[in-house]
């Protein structure tokens, strides 16, 4: 395939617009002398999804357009920048390119010939023995792999992992033919066609890419339809349509000289230009504008995200998150306090130079150099301070829980961290306030920038210092100002566990559950349980805790995905869903004549899906349990102390042994009685109960 960059060249250096083929940006991208086509600092990291990955490489496939892109010269100036195809800053020459629009399709078209910034962590692959599912749109079966899933998603849906049973077989077939201690990583480096799950002749699609550039058609179509399974029409009429979509033609419009010169109209700009496609946030355009100023700070980021801190947010939140505490430590004169402990806009950065000292402190949290970054020893020391260790750290949270952070918490973690001296270890005492201070924000805080708000008014105090005291005020005034909900305290907990035993076989509302103590005072501690044990993302976050030793033994889990189906657990029902769930039509076989009402009726969901009724239980035993007894965990990992009273309510066959009026009464006795014990493990291992305000103080 003969190149045409210089023909391209040529056009763009006179006229607005030229046209190319896909093969000559695939070139243009990764040469590295002459005219390059960079990235600008400015451009945002990949956030295309396997599927749109996948979906675009099909259209390229099916001869359809591949779309106009915005090219621009590199900018001008004492130091011009750009990242090359594989991420890396470097400087830009004269005759280099910049590519403005069109970094997603650039991104998905190298991965296809294993280049670009995505190769370290996804590949892509062709199955010739197989033709793909209709429900999938795609002409050919196109399969993805990563990191985190080195054995591939889904055939159909590339975005969903492959059942969890076929995941753990593979696993162990390739700890016992490869090596006991391979890492999912290690594992996508090595796996080849053969080791994806649910294939047939999978190849990667870079060697086919590779082959046709060398061999042409003929001899590529000779040589991949020899491979055991491959379909013969399959990698024939493969082979032709990507002979077609590399030669696919493409628009390159050149971005007006007057825009790239002006820093505002530039910004501007891309900020329009990311409102099409996949859409830019206000944050991911902020921190655009910051690698924009700062072009290095993105391999630092790049660096610090995969050292030994690890991840507990992502690259953007992080970036703002270090601009926020420097802000915050070194406001500038006039500055009020809204501008000073605010997440940084768009509008702010731009202006970030103009304030030197704001500068400074910033980028001693993330130098462009060789220096020690402030942000990567306070990640570690916070990282270390909450990840939980089952001997020397029992009261840290595990990985999942870890994952589920707000942006707004990682904000203050990082302002505590700096305020108390980035490099000053944390202390046994230390360590617990912070857990229990953040596992407090994870399951109480109502308001989480209300919160963040607090907490950084509080910690930009000249004499304010990290302690238990500090910690136990900041809660109260978020308690008072209804930011955290006011929970209720040890000594309520004996009253409200009455209230529960006094039930009748009626089912309480949501409003009637645990409010022997609201009327008490101006506050209502029974709505932080209600909350609680009701909220899907609450119970999730306060089970991890609860169960950490449980689920800290599953392997192999990405904690930088916010997908639940990526969890190697489940929310399994103690009373299974189907027994209580039922369709109300069934209601004459399912419950005794005298259990009939309506509070059941209407109220079951409620009640049956809160915290007491819930576990996490590892996805394999989940589903071979399906609707049968209910079987604790060993060492009472599930801390459910009492199976046997549960299992009384939970029959071998709902149809022969319909519920009662009792059976209702210890339904939700039961739960009721179990949220308020997991509350009280919750209040009083954790270390809350210790930085908790004083009724009254």
């Amino acid at each position: 395939m003969e190149g045409r960059i210089d023909d391209i060249l040529k056009l763009l250096m006179n006229e607005d617009t030229a046209p190319g083929k896909v093969i000559d940006l695939v070139r243009w991208q990764l040469a590295k002398e002459g005219s390059r086509l960079l990235l600008p600092p400015i451009q945002r990291s990949i956030v295309w999804s396997n599927e749109q990955i996948i979906n675009y490489w099909d259209s390229l496939l099916r001869g359809h357009p591949a779309g106009l892109m915005l090219v621009h010269p590199a900018r001008k100036g004492t130091s011009t920048l750009g990242r090359n195809a594989c991420g890396t800053t470097v400087e830009a020459n004269e005759q280099d390119f910049q590519l403005f629009d069109g970094q997603q399709r650039m991104a998905a078209v190298l991965l296809g010939c294993d280049a670009g910034p995505m190769k370290e962590s996804r590949k892509l692959w062709i199955d010739f023995g197989l033709e793909p599912n209709k429900s999938s749109g795609l002409k050919f079966q196109l399969r993805m792999t990563s990191t985190g899933q080195p054995f591939g998603y889904r055939p159909d849906a590339p975005n969903q992992k492959i059942e969890l049973g076929k995941r753990q077989n593979k696993w162990g077939e390739w700890q016992e033919s490869r090596s006991k201690d391979a890492t999912p990583q290690e594992a996508f480096a090595a796996a080849e066609g053969s080791d994806l799950i649910d294939a047939t002749c999978a190849v990667s699609f870079a060697s086919v890419y590779e082959d046709l550039c060398e061999r042409g058609c003929d001899e590529t179509i000779a040589k991949f339809s020899k491979r055991n399974g491959a379909l013969h029409n399959t990698v024939k009429e493969f082979v032709s349509a990507l002979n077609v979509a590399l030669r696919s033609p493409v628009i390159l419009q050149k971005v007006r000289r007057e825009i790239v010169a002006d820093d505002g109209e530039y910004i501007r700009f891309f900020g329009r230009v990311g409102q099409g496609g996949t859409r830019l946030s206000d944050d991911e355009l902020t921190y655009s504008i910051i690698k924009q100023q700062y072009p290095r700070i993105h391999d630092r980021m790049a660096k610090i995200m995969k050292g030994k801190a690890g991840r507990i947010a992502g690259e953007v939140d992080l970036v703002l998150a270090a601009l926020r505490v420097a802000k915050t430590l070194a406001p500038w004169d006039n500055a009020k306090e809204w501008e000073v402990i605010s997440r940084p806009s768009p509008a702010f950065v731009a202006q970030l130079r103009e304030r030197q000292n704001v500068e400074e402190k910033f980028l001693e949290m993330i130098p462009q150099g060789d220096q020690v970054a402030t942000l990567e020893t306070v990640l570690g020391g916070v990282r270390d301070a909450l990840s939980y260790e089952s001997i020397m750290h029992p009261k840290g949270l595990p990985t999942m829980l870890l994952a589920r952070l707000p942006r707004e918490l990682v904000d203050v973690l990082i302002l505590f961290a700096v305020k108390r001296g980035p490099a000053q270890p944390w202390t046994d005492e230390g360590k617990q306030t912070l857990c229990a201070f953040v596992l407090h924000w994870l399951l109480f805080v109502s308001n989480d920038g209300k919160a963040a708000w607090r907490a950084f008014q509080h910690a930009t105090g000249e004499n304010w210092v990290f302690t238990h005291e500090s910690i136990r005020k900041l809660i109260g005034e978020c308690e008072k100002d209804g930011v955290a909900r006011f929970i209720p305290r040890k000594d309520v907990l004996s009253d409200l566990r009455k209230q529960v035993e006094k039930g009748d076989h009626q089912l309480r509302s949501w409003a009637e559950r645990f409010t022997e103590k609201d009327c008490h005072g101006e506050h209502k501690p029974g709505e932080a349980l209600r909350w609680l044990s009701t909220n899907d993302e609450l119970l999730k976050r306060a089970l991890m805790w609860l169960q950490r030793e449980y689920i800290a033994q599953f392997p192999h889990y990405d904690p930088t995905s916010d997908r639940d189906d990526d969890l190697p657990v489940d929310l399994d029902h103690i009373v299974p869903q189907d027994i209580f769930g039922f369709h109300w039509k069934r209601s004459s076989s399912r419950l005794q004549e005298n259990a009939i009402d309506e509070t059941f009726r209407d109220r079951r969901w409620i009640v049956g899906n809160s915290l007491g009724n819930f576990r996490w239980l590892a996805a394999s035993d989940n589903r071979s349990r399906g609707k049968g007894a209910y079987v604790p965990l060993e060492h009472n990992a599930d801390l459910v102390p009492n199976p046997d009273d549960w299992n009384k309510i939970i029959p071998k066959d709902a149809n022969q042994q319909p519920w009662s009026r009792d059976d209702i009464q210890t339904f939700q006795r039961l739960i009721d009685l179990r949220t308020l014990a997991l509350y009280e493990t919750l209040l009083t291992e954790s270390g809350i109960d210790y930085i908790m305000p004083i009724e009254n103080e």
